[in-house]
């Protein structure tokens, strides 16, 4: 664990048409009628973010010929200051004034460093990232030991003051999802212009579309938390486990970010255990045996309709 043996970037890589436009034309399967990936639903700004992350997310680390995962997303806290139609939060999921402890933060951070992970550290899951108490701390934890960390806002409490405390905190990307209308992209080009944030260093994503054009997001039924159930589980692969680790706001590690709102499985605990020990766990290793063929028959991926297949090609062709 303390030793990466070997390090490799796998010549496997799904194209863009097969991983972007698969299954185009598969029938509806929820009252709720999620969509899939399609040209009309695929944007310019969700190829943009997705091609951004692929060079971090793709690259494959051995430990011992175990591939690490290369994505980690944070549930820091559970507020909101919104409450969007294709969100649970439109519905009964409810406003919490909870939060990650720094404690935890650091323990997380130290684990990284052992393990020599070098892909990114995402703060978004089920709250608004710049509600959550000493972000700024949080951040410099992961900054601090040169990590690459980012953050997904809405945007609405963004200052200038906050902006510059985060990147000199260590920050490497804010990902700023704008509701309102075309007028945001100048306002937010401005805000990070004053702040002297390179453009590489922020992408703004356009998200004030209604339905009709799908919100301008890849939206899904998060495993139930909307549309209730699927008559029947989907038949494709996901590589979600194979890639990316999901951590709570209380430490409990979740099978991936599509159950973050209904919780179905809890791998472990992050203070317990520690990251690898979890990742390795014979828990994972079912799901992930069991997925890579399509079979999506154990709970909660039998009622998820998510894609699965954008990114994690490559660790799955080296489990």
């Amino acid at each position: 664990m303390n030793n990466i043996q070997q390090r490799k970037k796998s010549n496997t890589f799904v194209t863009y048409e097969n991983q972007y436009f698969y299954n185009i034309n598969r029938r509806q399967t929820s009252s709720w009628l999620p969509k899939d990936f399609t040209e009309r639903t695929l944007t310019k700004a969700i190829k943009k973010n997705i091609d951004r992350k692929r060079p971090s997310i793709d690259e494959v680390t051995l430990i011992n010929g175990v591939p690490l995962f290369s994505w980690i997303e944070l549930n820091v806290n559970e507020l909101c200051n919104r409450r969007c139609i294709f969100c649970p939060r439109s519905g009964d999921y409810p406003n919490q004034n909870l939060h990650m402890d720094l404690e935890l933060v650091d323990s997380i951070a130290s684990q990284l460093v052992e393990v020599g992970f070098d892909g990114t550290i995402n703060i978004s899951g089920t709250g608004e990232a710049l509600l959550t108490k000493q972000l700024v701390d949080l951040v410099k934890k992961f900054g601090d030991r040169e990590l690459g960390i980012e953050i997904v806002t809405n945007g609405d409490k963004l200052t200038s003051s906050l902006i510059k405390n985060l990147y000199c905190s260590g920050l490497t990307q804010l990902v700023v999802s704008m509701y309102e209308g075309q007028e945001q992209i100048e306002y937010f080009n401005n805000l990070f212009t004053e702040c002297g944030i390179d453009k590489k260093l922020y992408t703004l994503r356009d998200r004030w579309y209604d339905e009709d054009k799908d919100y301008g997001l890849l939206y899904t039924n998060r495993t139930g938390a909307l549309g209730g159930e699927l008559p029947d589980s989907e038949k494709r692969a996901c590589y979600y486990p194979y890639y990316a680790i999901y951590i709570d706001w209380n430490g409990d590690i979740l099978l991936c970010c599509q159950d973050s709102y209904n919780r179905t499985i809890i791998l472990g605990n992050a203070y317990t255990k520690s990251l690898w020990d979890i990742w390795t766990s014979q828990k994972y290793f079912e799901y992930r045996k069991i997925l890579k063929d399509g079979n999506r028959c154990k709970a909660p991926c039998s009622n998820c309709n998510a894609n699965g297949m954008v990114f994690g090609a490559n660790h799955a062709e080296s489990w």
